[in-house]
């Protein structure tokens, strides 16, 4: 049990927020939730949470404000009315583990800082799994000192926890962390369709792959599923923003990822989605 002090609060359980609040729940951390669908809060209320009608409240109960929210919500929780700043908590610190965007976690950190808080942004990879493991990377920006103090909170739901410099700079590490997925997983698209051609039978050859050179998260899934789960396809869903987003900010800054056109291009051109077939037997 943690004895660092701490009343941590947490706004938004969908997936990724629920599992992580469950876990600092159970790491002993008191805590108060909110989430506009209420059901999402029995869980986290059956082991001891509080529930607050509004971010104010939650932040006026709390030391350390967590938030996992979709990216147009995040401003209004924080900044709007009844929102975490109005609360006017001296010595609160705000933990965005939210996918936004470098300026907007720019912009929210320093509305914040002029009224006497501190934020990190610090976007999480990992999927729910990792929630629930406590086997998140974590990206963090924000002002140092702040990092310090709510490492110990973060450490209990990410095995890599990284401070990344300034605010904006986790969004930055988050973004280009999301194109090397896409790298990835275009190179697994690419492999398996040679293997296929090639007339391997595409199941072993990826059980073999993940245990070389080539292995990645998404691949250990990939072996998992049709290993262990007995699954016959496997999807490699993308959406435009996790190679999009990269190519924007590269284009600011003048360079050329020329790879990572191509994935996107690849992806867009198979409407986001490629269904890898494992039901079929090698060609004789």
């Amino acid at each position: 049990m943690t004895t660092s002090g701490e009343h941590v609060g947490f706004i938004g359980l969908g997936n990724m927020g629920g599992a992580i609040a469950l876990r600092l729940l159970r790491a002993g951390y008191p805590m108060t939730v909110l989430d506009l669908d209420q059901t999402k809060t029995k869980p986290l209320v059956n082991e001891g949470a509080s529930v607050a009608a509004t971010p104010r409240e939650v932040a006026q109960k709390s030391t350390i404000v967590l938030a996992s929210l979709q990216h147009e919500v995040v401003e209004e929780i924080t900044c709007g009315k009844n929102g975490i700043a109005e609360a006017k908590r001296e010595g609160l610190s705000f933990v965005d583990l939210s996918s936004t965007t470098p300026e907007l976690a720019i912009k929210v950190s320093q509305s914040l800082r002029e009224r006497g808080v501190e934020m990190l942004d610090a976007p999480v990879s990992g999927a729910d799994i990792g929630a629930t493991n406590g086997k998140l990377t974590i990206f963090v920006g924000g002002n140092y000192q702040t990092y310090q103090r709510c490492l110990p909170v973060l450490q209990q739901v990410g095995y890599m926890v990284t401070y990344l410099g300034k605010n904006g700079n986790g969004q930055i590490g988050k973004r280009i962390n999301q194109m090397m997925q896409a790298m990835s997983e275009l190179a697994i698209y690419e492999g398996l369709q040679l293997a296929k051609r090639m007339n391997l039978d595409l199941r072993m050859f990826a059980r073999a792959v993940s245990g070389g050179c080539a292995q990645s998260w998404r691949l250990d899934e990939l072996v998992d599923n049709v290993f262990n789960k007995g699954d016959k396809t496997y999807k490699l869903g993308m959406r435009p923003g996790r190679t999009g987003n990269a190519l924007k900010m590269a284009e600011k800054v003048g360079v050329e990822l020329r790879g990572t056109k191509v994935a996107h291009d690849i992806f867009s051109e198979h409407d986001w989605q490629i269904v890898i077939d494992f039901s079929e037997d090698p060609k004789s």
